[in-house]
């Protein structure tokens, strides 16, 4: 695999340097005026920077999408390959199913088979429920900063921005205590119940719904609307994109989180972990063919967030494009 990296690096290079030697003739030509008329030139002329856009975008792509290849390859190469055959893209052996079957089946030092299907279930849980509480309060309290009008609104609103630039990593030794406090800790709320304070989304959500006139909620609220009528049925419904990025957004941060739950969870029954806890103590144990089974565990982690983003991607495109911008 490693002739595949190097493959790729060559072809970058080429490709940017074959980039640079083009614009500076095409710059040069063109202040001398010897570009000519054809069409080639015309087009090189009018749409330099587009070209030179799509290329680097291009390269990019290139770029990050040879490791994911390499990667789901090797979740389906045997260890022999891996130890006998370490530069082949394509396994001498062929593919094989094996690094899955193990994952599945995998026991821990005690002869315990590591429960995997419930990694996943405890990771959907908790991403899925931590996604629709966190956009219910992120949504309702939007709506109250933008339509609403309350004593001391923009200094609340200051603050929680503020917040903002103090890194998760300060907080949780206090996050730690209020859920011992509470006394739900090594459990799965206590998973969910941090990240329903996050201010990134409520203020991507806030931005959006700037952009709705005022008009509309003054016109509902003249016809005796109330503000939870307003919402549901006004606001929503327009903002459906923006709560859609946030979504996904707050699904894979939940779903990719590894620290939070590895220090509130420990050494807590292995069937309460998540996905990722479980990843990382595969990727740690010391076996002989926990090559192939660290790549097929990846492989399994990264299919529900691509699943997600395949069935939204338009909606995430279009929300993208609309916040913040007033209509």
């Amino acid at each position: 695999m490693s002739k595949v990296l190097l493959a790729a690096i060559i072809v970058v290079c080429t490709v940017c340097f074959a980039m640079v030697v083009l614009d500076f003739v095409v710059v040069g030509l063109k202040k001398r005026k010897e570009l000519g008329e054809g069409r080639v030139a015309r087009y090189l002329s009018k749409n330099l920077f587009r070209l030179n856009a799509f290329v680097f975008l291009l390269l990019f792509c290139i770029v990050w999408l040879v490791p994911i290849v390499v990667g789901v390859i090797g979740s389906f190469t045997s260890q022999y390959a891996f130890e006998n055959h370490p530069g082949e893209l394509i396994p001498s052996d062929g593919f094989t199913f094996d690094n899955y079957i193990a994952l599945f089946s995998k026991y821990d030092t005690n002869g315990v088979r590591l429960p995997v299907e419930r990694w996943i279930l405890n990771s959907f849980i908790v991403s899925t429920v931590t996604t629709v509480l966190y956009l219910t309060i992120a949504g309702f309290a939007a709506y109250a900063f933008v339509f609403l009008r309350f004593r001391g609104q923009r200094i609340v609103f200051y603050v929680l921005i503020f917040t903002m630039v103090i890194p998760g990593v300060a907080t949780m030794t206090a996050q730690l205590a209020n859920m011992a406090n509470l006394g739900i800790s090594k459990s799965l709320f206590a998973l969910i119940l941090p990240s329903l304070g996050g201010v990134g989304g409520l203020y991507l959500i806030r931005q959006f719904f700037l952009g709705i006139p005022q008009d509309l909620i003054e016109s509902a609220r003249i016809d005796g609307s109330s503000n939870l009528r307003i919402f549901v049925k006004i606001v929503l419904p327009l903002a459906k994109s923006v709560f859609l990025v946030q979504g996904l957004f707050c699904f894979m941060g939940a779903w990719n989180d590894l620290l939070w739950p590895q220090v509130i969870l420990g050494t807590a029954d292995k069937s309460l972990w998540t996905l990722q806890v479980g990843i990382a103590y595969i990727a740690g144990s010391k076996t002989a063919n926990s090559i192939g089974i660290n790549l097929a565990s990846a492989i399994v982690s990264a299919v529900p967030i691509l699943i997600l983003y395949i069935f939204t991607q338009n909606k995430i495109i279009e929300g993208v494009a609309a916040t913040g911008v007033k209509r």
